[in-house]
């Protein structure tokens, strides 16, 4: 399969069982978009359109996805970004940046966590909930 440099976003309800090289398949329904790799690989890439993990905007007639794809798990290791329908790369990343990023991820996912001042300021409203209120 070729590398492609573009994804033409399709909106459909159900995800068809074989996906066409440079289409992006949206499901709102299922919170999700799809898409062959676009290095040519073959893998298949989801994407879940939920506020823990992608964006997808309508611009200009094309789709945005944020943040990047990183397919590190997949041998290709392919990390790009779809920015209008175009397919911009990006460098690959070293075992330690997709570690960091993941621990980011969860942290992300588990709510904004207070710090400094505000870490002290809601450990004690948590003290005063619990023995005045």
């Amino acid at each position: 399969m070729p590398k492609v440099d573009r994804l033409t976003a399709v909106f459909v309800e159900n995800i068809p069982e074989q996906l066409e090289d440079g289409v992006l398949y949206v499901s709102r329904e299922s919170h999700v978009a799809l898409h062959n790799c676009a290095c040519g690989c073959g893998e298949e890439v989801s994407t879940p359109l939920v506020p823990t993990e992608y964006a997808l905007v309508m611009e200009d007639g094309g789709a945005s996805i944020w943040p990047s794809i990183g397919n590190h798990d997949f041998t290709c290791g392919s990390h790009y970004v779809i920015k209008r329908g175009h397919i911009r790369w990006a460098g690959k990343m070293s075992r330690e940046q997709i570690e960091a990023g993941r621990a980011r991820d969860r942290l992300l996912k588990r709510g904004a966590q207070p710090t400094g001042l505000k870490a002290i300021l809601a450990w004690f409203k948590r003290l005063w909930a619990k023995f005045i209120g």
